[in-house]
């Protein structure tokens, strides 16, 4: 058994609520303007580092053969022929290409 003669220790928590702001807190104000400009902003980068892509790179891979080269016969499956698209070098330009005017022919 215990000893009475120790003293035991209650603790107690004094929950008080935060005191109301005084003022309403007001609103941002903005119309939107700042995020179309980074949205611009965004838009014109890419754009010129699509440009700079098209002049270093001018060709890419040709979707209609699939760089291959060649063109297979849809109801004859085993035929095949040089693709119209690329003329058989499995190459074609970007879009926009021409207006850089860096293509060489291969």
């Amino acid at each position: 058994m215990l000893p009475s003669s120790l003293p035991t220790f209650v603790t107690a928590v004094v929950v008080t609520p935060s005191p109301t702001p005084t003022t309403p807190p007001t609103e941002h104000g903005g119309d939107g303007g700042g995020l179309w400009l980074l949205l611009l902003l965004a838009a014109f980068i890419w754009a010129v580092a699509h440009v700079i892509s098209v002049h270093l790179h001018p060709l890419r891979t040709c979707r209609a053969c699939r760089g291959t080269g060649l063109h297979h016969g849809h109801l004859f499956t085993g035929a095949m022929r040089v693709c119209r698209r690329c003329g058989g070098t499995r190459r074609e330009l970007h879009p926009g290409a021409r207006a850089t005017a860096r293509h060489r022919d291969h």
